[in-house]
């Protein structure tokens, strides 16, 4: 066993590889610039809170905005696509917070 220090991004990106999980940096860029993926209005309503393999999930917190999301997927997968590549993130799951 070696005795040399391993570091630790190098172990999560591993970790995420074996889950089906986009590296690091596709689910950071995700999520830091989400507003500039769906607009200033839109993240106030809508946040990006995960990467489940290769879907994104989003929280809302109106049933309302899931059905806009759901209008609105295709659209966001392409400019996410254009972000961070292609077959990284392929479908968004909404999950709403009921207050």
């Amino acid at each position: 066993m070696s005795k040399d220090p391993i570091h630790l991004r190098s172990v999560l990106e591993q970790l995420l590889k074996d889950f089906g999980t986009p590296e690091i940096k596709v689910v950071t860029s995700v999520v830091d610039q989400w507003q500039e993926i769906v607009g200033v209005d839109l993240a106030k309503k809508v946040s990006a809170v995960a990467v489940s393999g290769s879907e994104l999930i989003v929280q809302v917190d109106d049933p309302a905005w899931a059905s806009q999301i759901s209008w609105l997927e295709k659209q966001l997968l392409d400019k996410i696509e254009s972000l961070v590549g292609e077959e990284k993130i392929t479908s968004i799951r909404v999950r709403t917070t009921i207050k």
